[in-house]
């Protein structure tokens, strides 16, 4: 089994492809449990090559890898056509394997203070059919995993912000088939001067905490190729590749809001630094447009997954929520960045949809990944999940949140409870979901199996 890693983008996708790309996709094969010689991930990776490049430093995705065809939508460039000469010089075996696209390509592009997450979206949408025919695949095989833009020191907010809405939007389009593989705003951005900081490029150290972070969702996305005793494999297919996201942010003082997050595969939020403690990060924007700012943060005590901001104004009514807006690098005092977000207990930064989270609603929380036909772990974050249509087991871990399981089917589903005592579990007939509810602990452990009425004794087992 080999499986490819085709990295995109301009100057950032050069340093990290060079410097930290085949530890990325070394860690990949450690977390899928792959030996690095019968099974292995490989780096697709070139610039200044005879055969095409993947990446070119300087440039703009948007007017010299594609560019606006005279009579309406795209055409290729000649950086496009030099990416589709070099997957063409591919072997074809290797070019026929499951192949994910690395987009770390947004710098040049977030000039552009008018663009629009659409106009991009459509640039992304041309360029992924033509990525994906020339491997001769499909989107079901050839997922695009884009790093959220990069804080970029000449970019305009808008034009960062429209880059992360489009890529958001694509990857909540299933027939598209997109992810976001890292959010990385927590950087220093000096590779040119270690003594200016907020500039072009990542530093090494950055560089690495993104190639970590991109190998998560990368094994996270080759799950189903997981070797047995493998840390995927173990974690059910679920790792924490997404971080924190709030999903309600409601006022809990005239300038201050109560934030509540899920978890992807972490239990709680790490412990502030001074500078997340200062509120970097957060703004509201008010209907009106005007912003504010975060003057202060603090983590609610013996809550795990909540958290208080103050703002430096008052909460404005119809306001919405922003984390990392525009440029979005948090920054402290002295000018660095790393170290400085909201973290989760597994050191992944908070996130807010790139649309903004309207003040008072509850966002739309995608279900945790499963992995069909095998087992999934429901862990300390509970969560909520879709059960395929082949056959399952659900591991309930001891201190499990509540969970949701849409789609168990009672006739051959399972649930494993371990380290729970079966004496403990209390069923019962819940009514704001018509469903089937256990519970196991005074601590909010519970499965709802929503249209489920009753589980035999034979599919209820204790590990």
């Amino acid at each position: 089994m080999n499986l490819n890693v085709l990295l995109r983008g301009q100057s950032n996708a050069f340093l990290l492809g060079l410097f930290n790309g085949e530890a990325m996709a070394n860690r990949v094969e450690s977390l899928l449990g792959f030996d690095g010689v019968n099974d292995t991930v490989t780096l697709e990776f070139a610039h200044d090559s005879a055969t095409g490049n993947t990446v070119y430093s300087g440039t703009s995705f948007l007017t010299q890898w594609v560019n606006p065809a005279p009579t309406g939508g795209w055409q290729v460039g000649e950086l496009e056509q030099g990416l589709l000469n070099y997957v063409a010089s591919i072997p074809a075996a290797q070019k026929a394997q499951p192949t994910a696209v690395v987009w770390l390509h947004s710098e040049y592009d977030s000039i552009q203070g008018n663009l629009t997450p659409a106009y991009w979206e459509s640039a992304v949408r041309y360029d992924a059919a033509l990525v994906r025919a020339a491997l001769g695949q499909s989107a079901a095989t050839v997922p695009y995993l884009f790093v959220s833009a990069l804080p970029f020191n000449w970019g305009t907010g808008t034009g960062h912000q429209a880059i992360r809405t489009g890529m958001e939007e694509l990857a909540a389009d299933p027939a598209f088939n997109a992810g976001i593989a890292a959010r990385i705003q927590d950087v220093n951005m000096n590779w040119d001067n270690p003594a200016i900081l907020g500039g072009s490029h990542m530093s090494f150290e950055d560089q690495r905490v993104a190639s970590i972070r991109i190998a998560a969702s990368l094994a996270e996305e080759w799950a189903a190729y997981a070797k047995p005793g493998s840390p995927v494999a173990l974690a059910g297919g679920n790792i924490d590749n997404l971080g924190p996201q709030v999903i309600a942010a409601s006022v809990s003082a005239p300038n201050q809001l109560m934030l509540k997050v899920q978890f992807d595969a972490a239990s709680s939020l790490a412990p502030l630094d001074p500078t997340a403690a200062q509120g970097v990060g957060w703004t509201i924007f008010g209907p009106d447009g005007k912003a504010i700012d975060g003057g202060a943060a603090a983590l609610a005590i013996g809550v795990p997954d909540t958290m208080f901001v103050s703002f430096n104004g008052l909460i404005p009514a119809g306001g919405k929520l922003f984390y990392g807006w525009g440029n979005g690098r948090l920054e402290a005092r002295d000018g660095t960045g790393q170290g400085h977000a909201v973290y989760d207990n597994a050191s992944l930064p908070i996130w807010v949809d790139a649309h903004g989270l309207a003040i008072g609603a509850t966002a739309a929380v995608a279900a945790a990944s499963v992995t069909a036909g095998g087992s999934t772990a429901v862990g300390a974050a509970g969560g909520s999940f879709a059960a395929t249509a082949a056959v399952e087991n659900w591991v309930v871990q001891p201190g499990s949140g509540r969970a949701v399981i849409e789609g168990f089917d009672a006739a051959v589903d399972t649930l494993t409870f371990s380290g729970i005592d079966r004496a403990s579990l209390i069923t019962w007939q819940t009514s704001a979901t018509p469903g089937l509810g256990i519970a196991w602990n005074l601590d909010g452990g519970e499965v709802i199996l929503p249209g489920v009425t009753a589980l035999p004794d034979s599919h209820i087992l204790i590990a």
